[in-house]
């Protein structure tokens, strides 16, 4: 496994929030109960927005890779509207079609989640997520640029659509490194396998089955129920070079829709990150965990 930078350096490392802190916009995370009786924990990031001038709520999901997914479902044959939507101190244009704006009226929006921000939205600049801070920025600068300790990461574009997908090393408990997609709309997550023979690499073996020490439950993944199972995992792994987490909790959900165009180990949720400061510089293709 490469050498992790001490976390002593990281310290120092506040480029990316000098950059934002005249430009922060908060957010709410959205906590829930996964497993029964383990308490809420924090699920997802909600984001104010305006969509058309009106206010609403949308989620930032960095595992989606277009500017705009609508919640409201639509018939593919209806034609498509423009529609604006105003979030971190920009505007963008996107399509929608009528039924998809119609929380819009009557005030809906400021209490519905309406729409989720993915990668597009942000990809010709740089996202700063404070999340112990529950704030985030963007800039059209290319923040890290410059920055000695800001780790590559691979904005793959599988789907042929606008924007694409961040991709980041991780090192596994046995040594070998690996790669996976950073989704904030996992945030629950530390690490979810997405295979059976990944949460068996990411846990040394252990069954795929509730047990002592493995917990089975439900999620909702876009209106379907998914089963899951999750279990604190022995060993560490490293996130970026950067971060070393002990004890991290391993996850594997049955996902069926999602097939990545590259071998990845996993989705990297926010669970051992939303204490820190993530910048995303997707015009230098470089990223950064800060305290």
């Amino acid at each position: 496994m490469r050498r992790i930078l001490p976390l002593l350096c990281l310290v120092s490392l506040t480029a990316a929030s000098r950059a934002a802190e005249n430009a922060w916009s908060p957010f709410e995370w959205k906590q829930v109960e996964i497993i029964a009786s383990a308490g809420k924990i924090k699920a997802a990031i909600i984001v104010p927005t305006k969509v058309n001038g009106v206010e609403c709520l949308a989620q930032l999901d960095t595992g989606a890779p277009s500017n705009a997914m609508w919640r409201r479902k639509a018939d593919a044959s209806l034609p498509k509207v423009d529609a604006v939507l105003e979030l971190a101190g920009r505007s963008l244009t996107v399509k929608a079609r009528a039924p998809q704006l119609a929380g819009l009226e009557g005030g809906k929006c400021k209490d519905e989640v309406i729409v989720t921000i993915g990668n597009g939205y942000f990809d010709d600049g740089t996202l700063t997520l404070d999340l112990k801070g529950s704030r985030f920025s963007y800039t059209p600068a290319a923040v890290l640029a410059s920055v000695h300790a800001a780790q590559p990461f691979n904005y793959a574009q599988w789907s042929g659509t606008d924007g694409g997908h961040v991709v980041v090393e991780v090192g596994l408990p046995n040594g070998k490194l690996a790669y996976a997609l950073l989704d904030t709309g996992a945030a629950s997550f530390s690490i979810s396998a997405m295979s059976e023979g990944d949460w068996s690499e990411l846990t040394g073996g252990v069954p795929l089955q509730a047990s002592a020490t493995v917990s089975e439950y439900k999620v909702n993944s876009w209106g379907k129920k998914i089963a899951c199972y999750e279990m604190a995992a022995p060993g560490s792994i490293s996130i970026g070079q950067t971060l070393n987490v002990e004890h991290f909790r391993a996850s594997y959900c049955a996902y069926e829709a999602f097939k990545p165009g590259q071998k990845l180990i996993g989705l990297l949720g926010l669970r051992d990150l939303n204490e820190r400061v993530v910048t995303l510089d997707y015009r230098s293709r470089r990223w950064l965990i800060s305290n």
